[in-house]
């Protein structure tokens, strides 16, 4: 039987570290092992790997890697940004001969303009293609002042988001809370093929105990209480209710604070720790590989956050791997969320409303160290009934496997 013939399109994928590429790269690998013949198209490696050397083509675990060079305007410009994604989709676009040959092409939103490609595809010669949204755009660039509304950028994307969304096979999102917000303003007219699948965290690197860093090995001597707050610091996120928080805790000589990651407000929360003379708090740049598992084995309580605008938008990739690192959490947003919804229902951490910096206080200061443990063993839980890698990459396999 003919192996079924699977494209995916995405700009991030192995070697590069992020989640934006680890999550593609998983998927593309398990789905090789369930039987499927998948095939990627990527953009190149810039950002975020280590590797001495990158091949343009590569096999690996049975998947064929095609990577695409682009411009390399600065990205912290609206206007480099805008020409390194209009780079890399002319790159994508110049290759559309090489996707004839697959039954289905699975595109991801980044860059927000890629999934024109299959679209046009599918209206003329009837490629069929799913799309996972992990960012709702152009709304998400108009929260965060990106883009302003009636811009051509917020034209394009909403002519974009007219065809996508009626003429994919499957419209993945990772919450509910997205698929509401697609249908509340009618970004999809069709809520039948919209379908809610999360994503996921791999265990492997918190299969042992061992803490490498000394840093953080004498941080978990230290301290009782260790908090945790990684990834993006950017404009969906709140980080307001953090430092308010952390002003407030800042007496609290036996509860540590952990901050890493990076975003237009990094600054603003490091600037903070400086102005207001928070000691009980460490503040580091992106971390990877075993340092960031390190953080993450020492830490009793982890944050995420969005603002109230943000709310459908997307949803905090970092929770799933708190929840398989057995962390109980603290989530700074509607409670409307999946998550949310879930961790409450399972004991494992508290929702916040944005800007009550006393709850986070109250609970942090009322709880041992033991009864967040605790919390963290009902978030282990949870995490093993909706969050696991099998259980997610098995539900775009039954999307896949026969093109529906």
């Amino acid at each position: 039987m003919k192996k079924r013939k699977i494209l995916i399109l995405c700009q991030y994928f192995y070697p590069e570290y992020v989640s934006s590429a680890t999550l593609p790269t998983q998927l593309a690998e398990d789905l090789t092992a369930k039987g499927l013949d998948v095939d990627v198209l990527c953009g190149w490696p810039y950002e975020y790997t280590n590797a001495e050397y990158i091949k343009n083509t590569e096999q690996y675990k049975g998947i064929s890697i095609r990577r695409l060079s682009y411009s390399r305007f600065n990205n912290k410009s609206k206007i480099g940004r805008i020409i390194n994604f209009f780079s890399l989709f002319l790159k994508f676009g110049l290759s559309i001969p090489r996707m004839l040959k697959y039954d289905h092409i699975l595109v991801y939103s980044n860059p927000p303009i890629l999934p024109l490609i299959p679209d046009i595809l599918h209206r003329v010669l009837k490629k069929r293609f799913s799309f996972v949204v992990y960012d709702i755009a152009p709304d998400n660039a108009i929260k965060t002042g990106a883009t302003r509304p009636g811009s051509m950028i917020d034209k394009l994307m909403r002519y974009i988001n007219k065809r996508v969304y009626q003429d994919a096979d499957n419209v993945i999102v990772l919450g509910t809370e997205m698929k509401d917000y697609l249908i509340k303003h009618q970004i999809s007219k069709r809520p039948d093929n919209i379908h809610v699948i999360p994503n996921w965290y791999d265990t492997v690197n918190l299969a042992e105990d061992h803490i490498y860093n000394e840093t953080f090995k004498d941080c978990r001597q230290k301290y009782d209480k260790i908090l945790l707050y990684s990834g993006n610091m950017g404009q969906l996120q709140d980080m307001d209710t953090i430092i308010d928080f952390l002003k407030m805790n800042k007496n609290q000589m036996d509860t540590l604070t952990i901050l890493c990651g990076h975003g237009k407000k990094f600054q603003k929360v490091h600037q903070a720790i400086q102005q207001y003379d928070i000691s009980n708090v460490k503040i580091y740049d992106f971390l990877t590989g075993t340092d960031y598992s390190d953080v993450l084995k020492i830490a009793d309580v982890c944050f995420a956050s969005l603002i109230k605008e943000a709310m459908g938008l997307g949803v905090p990739s970092k929770n799933y791997g708190y929840l398989a690192a057995k962390k109980s959490l603290i989530l700074i947003m509607d409670k409307s969320a999946d998550i949310v919804q879930h961790v409450l229902q399972y004991n494992a951490g508290i929702q916040v409303e944005n800007g009550d910096a006393q709850t986070i206080y109250d609970f942090i200061n009322s709880h041992t160290a033991k009864e967040l443990q605790s919390m963290g063993e009902n978030a282990y839980t949870l995490f093993l009934d909706e969050y696991t890698r099998n259980r997610n990459v098995n539900k775009y396999y039954e999307l896949l496997k026969e093109g529906k």
